[in-house]
């Protein structure tokens, strides 16, 4: 099991270190794009624009709820994990007594 945990836990890392090279690469990207355009002459701001809920707002409020469904899934993950792992153990019992009740 720990062969299969560690092989596991090396790929995990190995995603997410790919995945944090190409989200850096990204914000470097768009850092270089807000470069770009703070050399854009200024024009006239339309005021229904600046009611809009910022980027990183909607980030927050993507991410929260995102959270949420993702604590609900384990939370359900979870509780069939459990039955299974009971639902194993019956039936591990129920092999027994019916291979007991074979030989008599």
């Amino acid at each position: 099991m720990s062969t299969y945990t560690e092989f596991a836990q090396k790929v995990q890392n190995e995603f997410l270190n790919s995945l944090k090279a190409a989200q850096e690469l990204n914000v470097n990207s768009f850092a270089a794009f807000n470069e770009l355009l703070a050399q854009v002459p200024t024009a006239k701001i339309d005021p229904a624009t600046t009611e809009l809920p910022t980027p990183t707002d909607m980030v927050e409020h993507a991410f929260a709820f995102t959270n949420q469904v993702l604590e609900t899934r384990k939370a359900y993950a979870v509780k069939l994990a459990e039955l299974a792992t009971e639902t194993q153990k019956q039936l591990a019992q129920t092999v027994a007594r019916v291979a007991e009740s074979a030989k008599g």
